[in-house]
């Protein structure tokens, strides 16, 4: 994929994470994922089944109630009640072993280290939070939108930096959300992300370590 294509697809990908509405049926009526990634799943070692599992006929989630319900279900819970789609929940409040709060290091909490990272990464790109999003501007959706902003404009490095930093939480998300028996549109939409990253992860350590130019 180009980087042209992997933003679009980071697009894409964020929008599947969003409150359900008529675009998100409209996307996968319009064959948008299998035309950006049909030949990719195969290389990055994925499931063949996932996109067809994702967009196919026998998956109700061409239909919007469903989703709209399954979302509520899930993700639209208060912290500490269904799936968190915040990669500060899933990390140490801080890792500044100098904070005397006593909440310091536990998990599950909102505007960590995470959180205050991205809403300085969003003012120095001079990029406006959504009010929705004031208080999880490390939210899935808006990092996903971010990094799809990167692909276009910054370098190889930026990018996997990014990756390694903001992403990482992915496969704990993935984790948890397979154990709360979800729709088969949000279980492979989270698994299509991971394979994403993960491919990317392998792209990333593989140029690093790849052959040097001697001058």
């Amino acid at each position: 994929m180009t980087n042209t294509e992997k933003g679009d697809f980071c697009a894409l990908a964020a929008s599947l994470l969003a409150p359900p509405d008529g675009e998100t049926v409209g996307q996968l009526k319009r064959g948008e994922i299998q035309s950006l990634l049909g030949k990719n799943i195969r290389e990055w070692a994925g499931d063949p089944r996932l996109l067809a599992e994702l967009v196919g006929e026998k998956n109700p989630g061409a239909d919007l109630a469903p989703l709209q319900r399954e979302y509520e279900r899930l993700f639209a819970g208060l912290p500490g009640q269904g799936i968190s789609l915040v990669e500060s929940t899933y990390k140490p409040w801080t890792a500044d072993r100098s904070c005397a709060l006593a909440f310091a290091g536990d998990k599950g909490l909102l505007m960590g280290d995470a959180a205050l990272h991205m809403r300085e990464v969003y003012r120095q790109g001079s990029l406006e939070v959504p009010e929705e999003f004031r208080s999880t501007p490390d939210h899935l959706l808006l990092e996903l939108e971010f990094l799809s902003l990167l692909y276009h404009s910054a370098t190889p490095e930026q990018i996997q930096g990014f990756i390694e930093d903001h992403l990482d939480w992915v496969p704990d998300l993935k984790e948890r959300l397979a154990q709360a028996d979800p729709h088969p549109f949000y279980r492979r939409a989270i698994e299509l992300i991971n394979l994403f990253l993960e491919h990317e992860r392998k792209e990333g350590k593989a140029r690093n370590h790849g052959p040097k130019n001697l001058h």
